[in-house]
């Protein structure tokens, strides 16, 4: 009954975001530029007397020409001493005081604090209803239980009192009570910091709620880990769960698990420990009796781990896209799930894109939205009401199917992630592409690989995790002729001899799981975290020892 009662709530909340948010968004689909220039200066207006409004002279602006010949392209650096003095007290970058920062891992090494006023804060409720009614309208997603993987949505307080986080723990604290009731995962398991533990806890709720309809989770490597470890565990985490048995789970889990066993029915003990005698694992039918839907990152190197998932899944499922995400802003809502069409949220945000080829330029052209054409590359940069203008985040994004006048987006790679030993600029969508290829060639799908440039002597090096009875030689060969295919420049480098084979190599097992591991020490967050894909040799060679025999040639 309560579950009943739950349901039909959601279903009036959707039709009041159906008349509210969903109708006029679509509405503003018809007047994207006037729509876009009209939130740019209320956003000028509003913060003109902030330093950084000051010295970029917000108050004479009145177009957008205006806005870019006054400002300039800023990445965090540029930012932060702003940020920073803001911390203290200071109207730096917005008049509004922010109320949360979202902590990420920068590429530097060092935290970025992304500063979130009020209004930030509501875009995250407004991403989160816009994907919320699209699941809504077109999959059984709310129907059951909902496992949702987040970090902690306030992880400490800056000197000034702030609380910071991470934005995926924003998304849940800011999560309407009817769609929190749906979660089956304890909230408690976001707070271990024993990732160990935590993914324990995630396990086991897989296992206890044979209702689940929906899994939400950033990255799917994080779903992906739950599955290898039911695999693995199974047959000690249904002892934990029937009997109590606390001796084979880790002391964080412990104090969660009469949580989970007071939550798992009679019917559903009895058809696990079946599975589990009759086939000594439990089949993804077994596991997931009623998923329905997935929601996680798609893009980008997010992309391999989605494809080794997929054997742990019923066929049945759907796969959804989150959006195009970050801890700086909410990019995308995804607006049509069986097409996966991610538009911008030109409500909320100020967007301006350079085209990949012309980013190096000595002048580039800045184009805005309906500038953008169909399968086309850009950089992108954001203006946002919670003080980022102009701001670089050092995406490269592709303009996708979308409705109207406005193109969808997709992520395809950070903007660092080309490599160049000659001129050939190889990219990181480009890698994904070939050696998924090789792979698919060999039948076979990699635990991890990772693809590095050796500079010194001229070659690329693919190095993956698969078993021992795969051929390297047939993966390495479609691999080079995929490249071949796609880079031109990388054609004509390998024609004149400037460039050698690439040659495979081969991870040992648990290569993947080691990588990861060592990036979550230098301070990487969990949820954050992307596969390596493609980088320099020279900046894995001390650690590549560690996972293969190879040696730098």
């Amino acid at each position: 009954m309560k579950e009943l009662i739950a349901n039909i709530a959601i279903r009036i909340l959707m039709f009041w975001s159906r008349i509210t948010m969903r109708v006029p968004f679509l509405i503003a689909l018809r007047r994207i530029e006037a729509t876009q220039k009209n939130l740019l200066l209320r956003i000028l207006q509003e913060n003109e007397q902030t330093e950084f409004g000051k010295e970029h002279g917000f108050a004479e602006i009145r177009s957008v020409q205006e806005f870019r010949d006054r400002v300039p392209i800023s990445d965090y650096n540029d930012l932060e001493p702003y940020i920073k003095r803001q911390q203290e007290g200071n109207s730096e970058l917005t008049v509004a005081d922010p109320i949360f920062y979202a902590r990420t891992s920068g590429t530097t090494g060092r935290y970025k604090d992304i500063p979130m006023t009020k209004s930030g804060v509501n875009q995250i409720k407004r991403f989160q209803k816009q994907l919320a009614y699209s699941l809504w309208t077109k999959t059984d997603f709310f129907k059951g239980t909902v496992l949702g993987f987040f970090s902690p949505g306030i992880e400490g307080t800056l000197p000034n009192g702030i609380p910071f986080g991470s934005a995926s723990g924003a998304n849940y604290e800011s999560l309407s009570f009817l769609f929190e009731k749906k979660f089956g995962i304890p909230k408690e398991a976001f707070t271990l910091s024993d990732v160990e533990a935590k993914y324990e806890v995630y396990a086991l709720s897989a296992l206890v709620f044979g209702s689940t309809t929906g899994v939400f989770t950033v990255n799917p490597s994080s779903l992906l880990k739950v599955c290898m470890l039911i695999e693995k565990r199974a047959q000690e985490m249904l002892v934990a769960l029937i009997e109590g048995d606390e001796s084979k789970i880790l002391k964080g889990t412990a104090s969660i698990l009469p949580q989970l066993r007071a939550q798992m029915k009679s019917t559903r003990r009895t058809v696990l420990s079946q599975a589990l005698k009759t086939d000594r694992t439990i089949p993804p039918d077994v596991l997931w009796p009623s998923l329905s839907t997935l929601v996680t990152w798609t893009g980008g190197s997010c992309g391999i781990a989605l494809d080794k998932l997929k054997r742990y899944l019923p066929s049945r499922v759907k796969v959804v896209e989150m959006g195009y995400a970050s801890s700086e802003f909410s990019g995308t809502a995804n607006v049509d799930v069986d097409r996966n069409i991610c538009l911008p949220i030109f409500t909320d945000n100020f967007y301006e894109f350079v085209a990949q080829e012309d980013w190096e330029s000595t002048c580039p052209k800045f184009l805005s939205l309906t500038d953008l054409e169909e399968d086309k590359d850009y950089y992108i940069f954001v203006t946002t009401p919670s003080g980022l203008y102009r701001y670089d985040i050092n995406d490269v994004v592709r303009a996708t199917e979308g409705l109207g006048d406005c193109p969808g987006l997709r992520f395809v790679r950070k903007g660092k992630g080309v490599t160049n030993i000659t001129g050939e600029k190889l990219s990181e969508d480009q890698v994904i592409a070939a050696v998924s290829a090789g792979l698919k060639l060999a039948s076979c799908v990699a635990d991890t690989y990772l693809v590095l440039a050796d500079e010194e002597a001229s070659a690329y090096r693919v190095f993956v995790e698969i078993s021992q009875d795969v051929s390297l030689v047939s993966i390495s060969e479609r691999i080079e002729a995929e490249l071949r295919q796609s880079n031109s420049e990388y054609d004509d480098k390998r024609a004149s001899g400037r460039l050698k084979p690439v040659k495979t190599e081969r991870f040992l097992e648990g290569s993947g799981q080691a990588i990861k591991d060592k990036l979550l020490e230098q301070g990487v967050r969990e949820t954050q975290y992307k596969p390596p894909v493609l980088a320099y040799w020279d900046e894995w060679a001390e650690f590549i020892g560690e996972w293969t025999d190879s040696e730098a040639p």
